[in-house]
């Protein structure tokens, strides 16, 4: 945490190093200080997985603060509870991260755990960036598009019957399947063509232009779909960025650790120069936030 304070801390003297020819936002720059926990990163496991998501070793040791939740859809809970609920103790994290005194929550995943980090941005658009490692899963479009059981399952909660068990096949990257069984509001939350699962209606509902980077893997389904799916649907803040790695499904991770560590450090950077360039000081000299 030390060494990753004092980057912040070099960034922020530079910043105003560059700018001490500007008389105007001299003593604004002056009074900027950087607090000792100024970033929070949440990663989110993939489909089937667990907590550490892929990245949290590496970015420890950049002396990040990360934190990876237990997700829904991992491999030890197998979707017992609904796509909202697990967005919701998302956000306690958010809050609780904020409360803790981290200025900047960054979030991402790899996989469903992208999916489920673009859902969240949609949901609550309270976060400073996000990292979307080969995102997956995709009810509208692909293998797991599955209307006839999400028709039933919809029927079950209209009678009042949200607990109405569903069978179905899950599939995942690498032609991998396995036989689950959810409630019926559960799977449809998953499932639904036209819930937060599907990452086209989520990148609509994203109001907040929240500095993105993506990169899809090479082979997948939804990378054959442009990055009009879902990337050119976002609100798209200036550091925001789509790629298609050369790298598989499961090696995007590791193959785009470099460039995202690149990419964390000027949304900091950048959200450092904001900070202090839209203070203003008024016509008495009262410096104010705008």
């Amino acid at each position: 945490m030390k060494t990753f304070a004092l980057l912040i801390a070099l960034l922020a003297h530079t910043i105003t190093a560059a700018a001490t020819d500007d008389e105007r936002y001299a003593a604004t720059y002056s009074e900027f200080k950087v607090k000792p926990h100024q970033v929070a990163l949440i990663l989110l496991h993939g489909k089937w997985g667990a907590p550490p998501a892929p990245l949290v070793t590496e970015f420890k040791d950049q002396r990040f603060h990360v934190i990876s939740p237990s997700m829904p859809w991992a491999r030890d809970r197998y979707y017992d509870v609904p796509h909202e609920t697990g967005l919701k103790a998302l956000n306690e994290i958010v809050k609780a991260a904020r409360a803790d005194g981290y200025q900047r929550v960054i979030m991402g995943g790899q996989s469903f755990g992208a999916n489920g980090a673009l859902a969240y941005a949609s949901a609550y658009g309270d976060i400073d960036g996000l990292i979307l490692l080969a995102p997956g899963h995709n009810p509208d479009i692909d293998r797991n598009y599955q209307p006839r059981l999400v028709s039933i399952a919809k029927e079950a909660i209209s009678l009042g019957k949200p607990e109405t068990p569903i069978s179905f096949t899950d599939y995942n990257d690498g032609s991998r399947t396995q036989t689950f069984e959810a409630r019926a509001d559960v799977f449809v939350s998953f499932f639904g063509e036209d819930s937060l699962a599907n990452m086209a209606l989520s990148a609509r509902r994203v109001k907040t232009p929240i500095p993105t980077i993506v990169f899809m893997g090479n082979g997948d389904y939804v990378t054959r779909q442009g990055s009009h799916y879902f990337f050119d649907r976002l609100p798209k803040p200036p550091l925001s960025r789509y790629t298609v790695s050369s790298a598989s499904h499961r090696g995007v991770p590791k193959a785009s650790f470099e460039e995202t560590l690149t990419w964390i450090k000027e949304v900091i950077r950048q959200s450092i120069h904001r900070h202090i360039t839209f203070r203003q000081m008024t016509a008495d000299g009262t410096v104010v936030s705008s």
